[in-house]
C-alpha cells in the first residue's frame, strides 16, 4: 500500500502552508528569544551598574583607600604585584573596618576591580613586622582578580554549570588554591605563605609567631573521614591545613 497516494489533495496544500507557517514563526521565535537573552543582559548590566554606583558611595564614605599618599608603603606593594601580574589597571585597595574579623576578599564590578583588607588583619600582621604575610595576602587578592576568577564575562558563562552538584562548590576551592600559588611566587617566600595562612586560621596576635607549622599541618590527619568530606564538598574554600599543605607541595615541585 503506497500511502502518499492516499493523502488528500487538502492534505498536502494544508501541510505546505503550515510548514511555512511554522519555518517563520520558528524563525521569530528564535529571533525573540535572542532579543530577550540580550534584554536579560541589558538588564543585568545595568542593575550592575547601579549596585556597583551604591557601592562605591558606601565604600569610599566609610573605608579608607590606599594610595600613595595613604599608607604608602602598602600602595607599593599593591602596584608592584600588580605590575609583576601584567595588570592594566592597579585594582582600588580599601583597609576597611571589619569588627574583629580577619579577613580579606577580591570584589569586581563592571567598571573596577576592589580589593579589601579588613582593619584586625592589617594589624594582625603589621604589628608582628610580618610584612611578606601581609604581602602574600594581597598577591592572594589580586590574583583572583588577574587570574579571571572574578571576570564578569566569564561568571556569566560558566553559571549554568553550577547546576550541577557541587561542581560549583569545587570550582571555587580550586580558585583558592589558583590564588594562594599566586600570592606565594609574588612573595617568593614559602614561610611567609605558610605562616599568613595559618594567621588566618587562628587570628591571635599574640600567637602569630609562635605557632608550629608543622603540628598545624598534622591536624590534617585528625578530620574525620566522612565529616570532613562533607564539609569539602559544600565548601567554597578548602580546609586551612589543606592550603597549607598545597602550598607547601607546590614549593617542592617548583623549587
Amino acid at each position: 500500500m503506497k500511502i502518499k497516494e492516499l493523502i488528500h489533495d487538502k492534505e498536502h496544500n494544508y501541510l505546505s502552508i503550515m510548514k511555512i507557517v511554522g519555518v517563520v514563526m520558528w524563525i521569530v521565535g528564535v529571533i525573540a528569544s535572542i532579543g530577550m537573552i540580550f534584554i536579560a543582559i541589558g538588564i543585568g548590566f545595568l542593575f550592575l551598574s547601579i549596585l556597583e554606583s551604591y557601592f562605591k558611595a558606601v565604600i569610599y564614605g566609610n573605608s579608607v583607600k590606599v594610595t600613595e599618599k595613604q599608607y604608602p608603603d602598602i600602595y607599593k606593594v599593591v602596584k608592584s604585584q600588580s605590575e609583576k601580574l601584567n595588570m592594566q589597571i592597579i585594582p582600588d585597595v580599601f583597609i576597611c573596618n571589619g569588627n574583629g574579623l580577619i579577613n580579606a576578599f577580591a570584589v569586581r564590578f563592571l567598571s573596577r576591580k576592589y580589593v579589601f583588607l579588613m582593619e584586625n588583619l592589617v594589624d594582625l600582621m603589621l604589628k608582628n613586622n610580618k610584612k611578606d604575610e601581609l604581602n602574600f595576602i594581597i598577591g592572594h587578592e589580586l590574583g583572583h582578580h588577574a587570574a579571571g576568577h572574578l571576570d564578569v564575562k566569564r561568571n556569566l558563562l560558566i553559571k549554568p554549570a553550577f547546576i550541577i552538584p557541587f561542581l560549583g562548590a569545587a570550582y571555587s576551592r580550586a580558585c583558592e588554591l589558583t590564588a594562594d600559588r599566586i600570592g606565594f611566587k609574588l612573595t617568593g617566600k614559602i614561610s611567609s605563605s605558610e605562616n599568613a595562612l595559618v594567621a588566618l586560621a587562628h587570628g591571635s596576635e599574640s600567637l602569630v609567631t609562635k605557632t608550629n607549622i608543622d603540628e598545624f599541618i598534622s591536624q590534617e590527619k585528625e578530620i574525620p573521614e566522612i565529616m570532613g568530606f562533607l564539609y569539602k564538598v559544600f565548601s567554597l574554600h578548602p580546609f586551612m591545613t589543606r592550603r597549607v599543605l598545597e602550598i607547601r607541595n607546590f614549593n617542592k615541585i617548583t623549587s
